[in-house]
């Protein structure tokens, strides 16, 4: 066995390396050559599979690639686990060696070995795990040449590089997913977000949270009404709330229908839409257009009935106003006067029309009247499930 040594240089830019490498048109092109490169001999390629079936691969350094058709894995594991099951519960980032994975006989006789690997000189593989979601799953594999000189010398040290490589491909691939659905979902929302400004969360079907615009950020930051589980899965101030949030998901990814929902805060109530959100994936990278094209991603919008004082939390979140302001709008809507306004808060009239001015500057209005038609973008969630779709009104408090 040859030992790698690699200076704590090379090691930097190896590992900046694999950053890049998942941020590429053809996704971990480059960090495949470059190991390669270290390791003569060895060929690596990207590919998927699902369940039982290895799937054409993504990226490979053979010429002409190294299998190109969909092939069933057709073997179990030592611990007689069907491949599937394995490659299951194997977690992200765990780097797997066929020669201790599989019975040896069992190997040979594989359509992997006979179809993929004997063809091109190769007997074992290392086995990298970057991501997985079901029953689908993406790896980046390296054969090990047959000759079993050539096999002691490579195997252990291409292993020691893995396994240090192997964290910083998981995250890699998770920073590229964001930001690529994250571009996308800019892309396909833009004009109606700008025009509706309501905060919005997207989430898959468990409710874990995936990503949202700014104000849906402000919103789940703030922690009132959502926040999320360890897991990531988001939930709301009441047990049963969340529990019919978690419902609701369900029946929209079976009905692929929109749904909706009130909760409770900390402030006044809210309504929740939720709709099924597909952004396209033409723009993903191959390995995430394999993971994630058959999910449903569902869209929560955050909004308030007419039949409920407005939420000053939300106009925060949304306008991004400062507490004090938002309760000067609420003030201001529920029809007080500057005056009336600078007594119940306690302040001069001259600062309450300052604030006012602020006010309209930040929500982009130059009057009550466009106040109040700006903020019936919260009436756009309760409308979809009032049984009244008049115009915007807000109760007068007691």
């Amino acid at each position: 066995m040859t030992k790698i040594s690699l200076t704590p240089e090379e090691l930097s830019d190896l590992i900046g390396l694999t950053y890049d490498s998942a941020f590429e048109d053809q996704q971990w092109s480059s960090l495949l050559r470059r190991i390669c490169t270290m390791f003569p001999g060895v060929d690596a390629t990207a590919y998927g599979y699902e369940g039982d079936t290895m799937l054409p691969e993504y990226a490979s350094t053979v010429s002409g690639g190294l299998f190109t058709k969909r092939l069933d894995f057709g073997f179990k594991t030592l611990t007689n686990m069907s491949a599937a099951e394995a490659m299951h519960k194997t977690p992200n980032g765990f780097v797997t060696r066929t020669k201790l994975f599989f019975d040896l006989d069992e190997w040979l006789r594989s359509d992997v070995y006979q179809q993929v690997m004997k063809p091109a000189g190769f007997c074992h593989s290392l086995q990298m795990k970057i991501d997985h979601n079901g029953d689908r799953g993406a790896l980046l594999g390296f054969g090990i040449p047959e000759d079993p000189v050539l096999e002691a010398k490579l195997h252990d040290p291409l292993f020691e590089v893995l396994e240090l490589l192997a964290p910083h491909a998981v995250r890699a691939a998770q920073l590229a997913r964001a930001l690529s659905m994250a571009k996308k979902a800019t892309e396909v929302f833009s004009g109606f977000l700008d025009g509706i400004i309501l905060p919005m969360l997207v989430t898959d079907v468990s409710g874990r949270f995936l990503f949202g615009n700014a104000a849906g950020r402000r919103v789940l930051e703030r922690g009132d009404p959502f926040s999320q589980t360890d897991y990531g899965r988001l939930k709301l101030l009441e047990p049963d709330d969340t529990r019919d949030l978690y419902h609701k998901l369900k029946d929209a990814d079976r009905d692929l229908a929109q749904s909706g929902m009130r909760t409770e805060t900390s402030d006044t109530p809210l309504m929740l839409a939720i709709t099924p959100f597909r952004p396209s994936m033409r723009e993903a990278s191959a390995i995430d257009r394999h993971l994630l094209n058959e999910e449903r991603l569902f869209a929560i919008f955050v909004g308030q009935s007419a039949a409920d004082a407005v939420n000053s939390q939300l106009l925060e979140d949304v306008f991004d106003l400062t507490h004090r302001e938002a309760e000067v709008c609420k003030l201001l809507l529920l029809g007080n006067n500057v005056v009336e306004i600078a007594d119940t808060a306690k302040r001069s009239p001259k600062t309450v029309r300052n604030q006012i001015q602020v006010i309209y500057e930040k929500i982009g209005v130059s009057s009550n009247t466009g106040l109040m038609d700006a903020l019936s973008v919260f009436r756009t969630v309760g409308t979809m499930f009032d049984d009244d779709s008049g115009g915007f009104a807000l109760p007068k408090e007691k």
